[in-house]
């Protein structure tokens, strides 16, 4: 069953390599202009809404409070960014790109999404048809 989005073992032990091209990553967006990623950003939001609308997903009105709540968590976003250090900045990405779904199995124990193919159950149960489904046991982590 899919628990949830965690950091994978191992994480936070950034080699220096590692840490360095996110600094790069956040010292570059420093620089962007900030104004014309918004325009970019709502573009897209604004679409994707207006798709859910046409397909009878969402009413106009619906679509409307969402983009309103989406720019304003935007703005919270950037707002803490904006206060934050470069050092807290790479941190933030860093453990962002840490995260990984974290499957809890039936028999106990955990498979992480990177160590698997994965997907919603009645999904797979679709997939999978009559196919032989073979189990396999738990990868071993004692050398982790």
């Amino acid at each position: 069953m899919y628990a949830g989005d965690f950091p994978r073992p191992g994480s936070g032990s950034w080699s220096s390599d590692t840490v360095a091209m996110a600094r790069r990553v956040v010292e570059q967006s420093l620089n962007e202009n900030v104004d014309e990623l918004r325009a970019a950003d709502d573009a897209w939001m604004v679409r994707n809404l207006a798709e859910a609308v046409e397909q009878g997903k969402q009413t106009q009105a619906e679509a409307d409070a969402n983009l309103a709540e989406y720019r304003r968590l935007r703005l919270e976003r950037e707002a803490r960014r904006a206060a934050a250090t470069v050092d807290e900045q790479v941190t933030e990405l860093l453990t962002g790109m840490d995260l990984n779904p974290r499957l809890d199995l039936d028999g106990g124990g955990t498979v992480w999404g990177c160590e698997c193919w994965w997907m919603p159950e009645q999904e797979f149960n679709d997939f999978a048809g009559d196919r032989l489904i073979v189990e396999v046991a738990e990868p071993d982590r004692s050398g982790v």
